[in-house]
């Protein structure tokens, strides 16, 4: 089976981006997004990680991720597996969770995890119907086919998965400010001596509370960061090689490796419509 990579980037959609891979033998180096991800296995087996826990997920699987969440998806024993993911962003999603007083705060309050409900299932394959029906008949009122099945199953995970925060947030404030410098230069060269100095650490503890705090450490972060920039530029046309530079990749064999490595597809595999 020739593995095969489909993505859905849709004008009247711009708070989705979709993904349907079939036949895949990819895997993820862990990884973080802006956007709440919400996947469904098709076919095959996975194993799934989050916040240091690991499971495996089977066909009808769905899982939940929240933005920010360090995980990773990968075949088992190097199995091929089928997948669907989509790509949520949180300020849209927030704001269309807010309108019903039972999904209202529903983001802050659920963890990344697996949900196993038929209802779900089918939910998501009506989302997808939605979307494959839309590029042949562009008059199809997708966007209200989308909202109507996101929040059914927001719903449905606000009765059934909802749970306490319970990711690690303590931390000095120091470390967050020097996270948040990180996001607002990562196209730049930053030192570990510069990060320490904001967070008023040593080095060795800095790159400790790091891994404990947000699951990478801090160069790992900034490349992370780095391809999520870059995936929004090649959305909006930019090259793989303008990409790479706008984003402070010298070397370009560098950032399609660590493209690659974090959405398992090249740079033009991407952007490709």
């Amino acid at each position: 089976m020739t593995p095969l990579q489909h993505f859905w980037h849709t004008p009247e959609l711009p708070f989705l981006e979709g993904r349907r891979a079939t036949g895949s033998l990819s895997c993820y180096a862990p990884h973080t997004h802006d956007s709440f991800s919400i996947g469904i296995v098709d076919g095959g087996q996975s194993v799934f990680s989050v916040a240091g826990r690991s499971m495996a997920i089977v066909p009808g699987d769905v899982v939940l991720v929240r933005a920010g969440d360090v995980h990773s998806c990968n075949p088992a024993e190097l199995q091929r597996w089928s997948y669907r993911m989509f790509h949520l962003d949180v300020h849209w999603l927030a704001r269309l969770l807010d309108e019903t007083p039972s999904t209202r705060g529903l983001l802050q309050r659920m963890d990344s995890q697996v949900l196993r409900s038929a209802s779900a299932v089918q939910l998501l394959d009506r989302m997808t119907a939605a979307l494959d029906a839309h590029q042949v008949d562009l008059h199809a009122d997708l966007q209200a086919d989308i909202i109507t099945c996101l929040h059914e199953l927001m719903q449905l995970c606000a009765e059934t998965c909802a749970s306490p925060l319970t990711m690690a947030t303590q931390g000095s404030d120091g470390l967050q400010a020097a996270h948040d410098f990180l996001q607002a230069h990562c196209r730049e060269r930053i030192t570990l001596d510069t990060l320490a100095t904001i967070a008023g650490t040593s080095r060795y503890q800095l790159i400790r509370q790091f891994n404990r705090r947000f699951g990478m450490t801090p160069h790992a972060l900034q490349l992370d960061m780095k391809i999520r920039q870059a995936r929004v530029l090649l959305r909006q046309g930019a090259s793989a090689a303008d990409a790479a530079y706008d984003t402070g990749f010298a070397d370009q064999s560098h950032f399609h490796r660590v493209f690659k490595s974090r959405v398992a597809v090249t740079p033009l595999q991407y952007a490709r419509p």
